[in-house]
């Protein structure tokens, strides 16, 4: 009896979670939550290029890692004079332990994960006098390794009227920009009186300034989807480090203020859109 009572329960239950509609079974799915906007209002007020940022410079050099730069995290920007090649050429990254950015002049070519994507890329036709920039990290990370950053040897190989062309390039221009509100701060403020800033912000790395009203109820997660990889800063506090795998930001409530709300945005790789959005539920890594 007790064993009859028991199978009729068992029965019972699973039939239950059970929904029959045009001859098929479906388990009943609890619906993920819908996120409710809660940004009242967003402006970006200033832009400020990547190169207001930096902090230090040596000229002329051959490639030094971050480490012997001086710096744990933060950016590197590697520039190098190009010759005059007149067909596609081919970028050979001898050691990226990190993730670097490729732009000609201020032109982005590509990217280079010496980890997951190799360390080549094809780089399209440039003249004589043309920079190559490399910018690499951003990602907040503080790694042990003695070559994060670049080290040598980098070359460019083409080949030309059945000539194979390869130039190793060890004279380097190097940049280095620290991590922090300080240093953001100090860029948005010395390209606050440059009116074109704005209309260049659009897919640039650099630091964005945004005035927001947020929602006062409820939760509050930055969505960073549409930017690239970097910082968030409000009102001055630090939220952490945002990328494509990992978007979303939580708003701590003691850093909100009521009213206008200052959000600055540090972003290595450049925005799709310099769009900011928040919602009640935190986003989904893309």
């Amino acid at each position: 009896m007790r064993r009859f009572l028991f199978i009729t329960v068992l029965l019972t239950v699973l039939l239950s979670l059970v929904q029959t509609a045009d001859g098929r079974r479906r388990v009943r799915t609890r619906k993920a939550p819908v996120s409710k906007e809660v940004i009242r209002k967003s402006e970006l007020k200033t832009f400020a290029p990547l190169i207001f940022g930096v902090d230090s410079a040596v000229m002329a050099s051959p490639l030094l890692t971050k480490r012997e730069m001086g710096m744990t995290s933060g950016t590197m920007i590697y520039i190098c004079m190009l010759p005059d090649v007149k067909v596609p050429s081919k970028l050979t990254v001898g050691v990226c332990h990190d993730f670097a950015q490729v732009f000609i002049d201020d032109d982005f070519v590509g990217r280079i994960d010496g980890v997951q994507d190799g360390s080549t890329l094809t780089l399209p036709p440039v003249h004589d006098g043309q920079e190559l920039k490399l910018l690499v990290g951003g990602d907040g990370q503080k790694r042990a390794d003695d070559f994060v950053g670049l080290a040598e040897p980098i070359s460019l190989a083409a080949d030309i009227d059945g000539n194979e062309l390869t130039l190793n390039m060890r004279r380097w221009t190097i940049l280095t920009v620290p991590d922090g509100y300080e240093t953001a701060t100090k860029a948005l403020d010395s390209a606050a009186s440059d009116s074109l800033a704005l209309s260049e912000a659009s897919g640039k790395p650099g630091y964005y300034r945004f005035q927001c009203v947020f929602s006062r109820s409820g939760n509050i997660y930055l969505n960073m989807s549409n930017f690239g990889r970097g910082q968030v800063f409000v009102n001055g506090n630090p939220l952490g480090y945002y990328s494509n795998n990992s978007p979303s930001l939580q708003v701590l409530r003691r850093y909100l203020k009521r009213g206008t709300n200052e959000v600055v945005v540090f972003d290595a790789a450049g925005p799709r859109e310099a769009v900011l959005s928040a919602q009640d539920q935190p986003a989904v890594g893309l």
